[in-house]
């Protein structure tokens, strides 16, 4: 019998048959939400609604092929099956790579499942509440939130998939995994101890940075802003612009985590209405600035300002 680990994710008490150190260690003694366990998958599902070259999706489940590291059965929101696959050059998958998959795309179809809002944002606990990050691929989404966790010391919410809750009178953030993804030059850029650092599938040049326990609290908080990132590569004066109307809406859209899964377990409908109802009750921006990391700390100060961010904070890290 595989040895079992309890932890506590996105409000959901999660038991594990593999040791998962990005996650808050929890009591046994809790009501388990989920379940991850090592075993065979089924080759492919019955009655298939949704397919590509990677996945297939029915009504209740998904199954995710990621070619020389996994597979994943993800069932009602309740079970994540993973069946091991050995590499094409006959080595065991790193534990690492591993992880990525798991806490990333099944946890996130999980989250579809329950009929979550899982985001594709990093997040960090401000003066004035949780404040979000997204945009498009290459925007500093993570980049942002490590030097806001790092150098300015706010707390970490999560980094790469946010979990909201709308049943409420404001939108509840779920705390996800403590770690941070970084490129090489970010991590020298921040000072981060080089053995700290996990290399992400071997053969590129972004690492994963675990935080352990630290301060994380795993009580659900209301979410206060969301914040588009519109980096220039040219120097330009750093502005924050408040959002409204549609503009405000097709953020919330673009940070929908995988919004194809949400289309697999609910109705299009229905997620419309819980992104309306998320656009209608947070402030939502966009912030332009010059993309460099030497200029980071001088083109921070409007996103700070409106973060309430205290003035002491600022002035240590700026001496860092």
């Amino acid at each position: 019998m595989n040895p079992a680990f309890f932890y506590r994710v996105y409000g959901l008490t999660v038991k594990s048959e593999i040791e998962l150190p990005e996650l808050l260690a929890s009591s046994q003694d809790a009501p388990v939400d989920l379940v991850i366990r090592l075993g065979d998958v089924p080759r492919h599902l019955e009655d298939i609604q949704h397919q590509s070259s990677w996945f297939e999706a029915n009504a209740r489940a998904c199954l995710i092929t990621i070619p020389d590291v996994c597979r994943l059965y993800i069932r009602d929101g309740r079970e994540v099956i993973v069946d091991r696959r050995m590499r094409g050059d006959g080595r065991p998958v790193r534990a690492a790579d591993l992880r990525l998959y798991l806490l990333g795309s099944g946890m996130g179809a999980a989250l579809h499942q329950r009929g979550w809002l899982p985001l594709h944002v990093g997040a960090v606990r401000a003066g004035n509440g949780i404040w979000a990050f997204t945009g498009p691929s290459g925007a500093g989404k993570s980049t942002l939130t490590a030097t806001l966790h790092l150098r300015y010391g706010l707390p970490l919410v999560s980094d790469d998939v946010l979990a909201l809750r709308l049943d409420q009178r404001r939108p509840l953030v779920f705390p996800g995994p403590r770690k941070l993804k970084l490129w090489q030059d970010a991590a020298e850029h921040l000072g981060c101890d080089p053995n700290a650092l996990v290399q992400d599938l071997s053969a590129t040049p972004k690492f994963q940075l675990y935080l352990g326990d630290g301060e994380q609290d795993a009580e659900p908080e209301p979410l206060r802003a969301l914040v588009l990132l519109d980096p220039s590569p040219e120097p330009v004066a750093p502005s924050l612009e408040k959002l409204s109307g549609g503009s405000a809406f097709d953020v919330c859209l673009t940070a929908l985590y995988r919004p194809y899964m949400a289309d697999w377990y609910r109705p299009r409908q229905a997620v419309m209405a819980d992104l309306l109802k998320l656009c209608s009750s947070i402030e939502i921006y966009r912030f332009r600035r010059h993309w460099s990391l030497d200029a980071m700390d001088e083109q921070l100060k409007p996103l700070l300002d409106a973060m309430l961010v205290a003035d002491e904070r600022i002035a240590e890290a700026t001496c860092a």
